[in-house]
Order: C-alpha cells, then structure tokens, then sequence
C-alpha cells in the first residue's frame, strides 16, 4: 500500500441500493468491513483526486474503472478525507485512508483511483455498532 491521502482530498464510497433509506440517505453500515474480513488492505474506497479535477469526470472516471458491478439505483457517497479521519479519530486513532492502486489483470484494466481505509474494526464488533449510531 501507499501513502496516507492528503486531508484536503476527496474519497467515493458505492453504496449498494439496499443501504440507501428512502430519503436518499446512505445507512453507514456501508462504512464497515465486512464480518469476515481479514483488515489486510482495508475498506475499499476511491480517491477521487487520482483521477482527474472536475467532479463529473471523477464520477465517470470511477465508474469505469470499477472492479465490480454497479447497479443503476447505488449511490456514491463522497466524504473529504479530512473530515473522516476527524470524526473517526474521536473514538478510534488508528484509521489510515492509503493509496491503494490496483493493477491490470486478465480481467480488469488498472484502478489508479483505489484506495484504502485501513484500521477499520469488523462490521460486527461494539465499536462498528457505535460508529453507525452516532
């Protein structure tokens, strides 16, 4: 993994169609690694500044380079970097947002974009269940 992201950036979050409440709010369980996850690269987000200046060509930059299928009523949640690890910092100091690239493959083209939210507790632990409450 790379270096920390600069806190003044922008990350992107998908947000599956399950996790969007009526009022288009976005359940923050969709911040939370998942049960069974090894925190070995962390939670999967997008740097949005690795791919270009103007938002709209972020969000298609992002798109496109997806390692994973998107559907047509998921979100994208967008958080400055700064102001995650603030408000995370508050109960838990080890979070990091890293540079995550991820490289050509049979499958995939390059993600310059990726990056990590690594330190992260499983979504089922006490700590996640109060990240999601507050």
């Amino acid at each position: 993994m790379g270096d920390d992201l600069p806190v003044s950036d922008h990350i992107f979050r998908y947000v599956k169609p399950s996790l969007v409440r009526d009022d288009g709010s976005r359940d923050g369980s969709s911040f939370h690694l998942p049960t069974n996850a090894i925190d070995s690269r962390g939670l999967a987000v997008n740097w949005l500044e690795a791919v270009g200046t103007a938002r709209e060509d972020q969000l298609s930059a992002v798109r496109e380079l997806s390692h994973f299928e998107l559907c047509r009523n998921g979100h994208f949640a967008e958080l400055n970097i700064g102001t995650v690890l603030e408000y995370v910092m508050e109960e838990l100091d080890s979070i990091r947002i890293v540079h995550d690239p991820l490289y050509e493959n049979d499958e995939f083209v390059a993600d310059p974009s990726h990056a990590s939210m690594c330190g992260l507790r499983p979504g089922d632990s006490d700590h996640a269940m109060l990240e999601s409450a507050t």
